[in-house]
């Protein structure tokens, strides 16, 4: 079992739930006091699952991408020292708010 980290940004979605995946945590990330970005922290069920993207422009445009090209984890706390070197040690305008 491993963990990976998902991306939601106004130009797309990605899935975080479904039967391969269980959502653990989930951190927007605020740059100047605005919301670019959503993180969520998953736990991966089955490492043979495709990790689902909607383009939100036009919904006709899906993308199922193999897991082997997201960085996999071994347990939540290393996603989110990955999460930390996001904003880096000199955050300054940038901040992650832990959502759920």
């Amino acid at each position: 079992m491993s963990y990976i980290i998902l991306t939601n940004k106004d130009a797309f979605t990605t899935e975080t739930k479904g039967e391969h995946l269980e959502p653990v945590e989930t951190y927007e990330y605020h740059f100047f006091n605005n919301v670019k970005a959503k993180y969520t922290i998953v736990k991966v069920k089955n490492d043979q699952c495709k990790i689902k993207i909607i383009d939100n422009d036009n919904d006709q445009y899906i993308n199922h991408v193999p897991l082997k090209f997201f960085e996999a984890f071994d347990d939540v706390e290393m996603a989110r020292s990955e999460l930390q070197e996001l904003i880096g040690a000199e955050a300054g305008d940038a901040k992650l708010v832990k959502v759920s």
